[in-house]
């Protein structure tokens, strides 16, 4: 999905002749552009926004101003892209990370490869809820996620939390709040992405992973980094899940075996491996040049 937002600064002369902004959309920056829907303007208002469901990073679009009272239309804007919209459109508390397009992109990529994409959580807390009331820990300031994950949105008592510093969050799994939680604190309302890896995680990985043998400084893609961020992340992730969890576990009526999970993870490891080592062969054979001799 992707998000477009529509800033109209004249917006007083601008809706004296016009009602609405027309969008259009092509798969190509010069391409064809077809309707995609209408945006229509509040007096006052400066700032719009459309979601596009099928809209991809390789989505285009233009906009013009329309009245439909009269079919009064201006001529179409310059060619743009939109964003791709996150799981919570109006996050309030700050992003662990603030990544520019490429970044974003880069751990995009990695999550799709890896099985390791966000997902959206809901954490309520009210004073008459002992099995919630349970995730407040004893010194009264430290909430414990469901799962390990980043806020997007807080409220303590309706108040929103908007200040990485309060509360802040320790290892993905705590929130620790600026004062003790009294019986007016109540509810709670917290909103968070769950995930293996966070983006700050995901893109020092990618920075910090090795180039791939057959490839140097000058001629490694960002696909090929790509693919060695993925398997690198799994091999940790599986090395430490061996290690923790990695035994089987019997009593006299139930048992634990993790083999499955970790023979699966092994066999998307070699995957990626074949696909990694098949896009270097693809790169270096592309650069061979000589003459044909008959």
């Amino acid at each position: 999905m992707i998000r477009l937002t529509v800033l109209i600064e004249d917006i007083d002369d601008v809706i004296s002749l016009f009602t609405h902004v027309r969008l259009y959309t092509s798969s190509t920056e010069g391409g064809t552009y077809t309707y995609l829907g209408y945006i229509t303007l509040v007096a006052g208002q400066t700032v719009y926004y459309y979601d596009h469901i099928d809209g991809t990073d390789d989505t285009w679009y233009k906009s013009s101003y329309y009245n439909i009272n009269s079919s009064l239309e201006s001529s179409l804007s310059d060619p743009v892209k939109g964003v791709v919209a996150e799981l919570y459109h109006y996050p309030t508390y700050p992003s662990e990370v603030n990544l520019s397009s490429f970044g974003k992109s880069v751990v995009r990529k990695v999550r799709r490869l890896t099985g390791g994409t966000k997902k959206l959580e809901r954490l309520y807390i009210s004073s008459n809820d002992s099995e919630f009331c349970s995730k407040i820990k004893e010194d009264n300031k430290t909430v414990e996620l469901e799962n390990r994950g980043w806020p997007v949105y807080i409220t303590v008592n309706g108040v929103e939390k908007t200040s990485i510093s309060d509360p802040v969050v320790q290892g993905y799994q705590w929130l620790t709040f600026s004062g003790t939680i009294g019986d007016n604190d109540y509810p709670i309302n917290i909103w968070s992405y769950s995930f293996r890896f966070s983006d700050r995680e995901i893109y020092d990985a990618y920075n910090d992973c090795m180039i791939p043998p057959g490839l140097t400084v000058s001629n490694v893609t960002s696909d090929h980094l790509v693919l060695q961020t993925s398997i690198d992340l799994l091999e940790s992730m599986a090395a430490e899940d061996t290690i923790e969890d990695g035994a089987i576990v019997r009593d006299d009526q139930t048992e634990y075996d993790p083999s499955t999970g970790l023979r699966l993870r092994g066999e998307l490891i070699n995957r990626l491996r074949k696909q990694l080592d098949a896009l270097v062969k693809q790169y270096l054979m592309s650069n061979i040049t000589g003459t044909l001799i008959d």
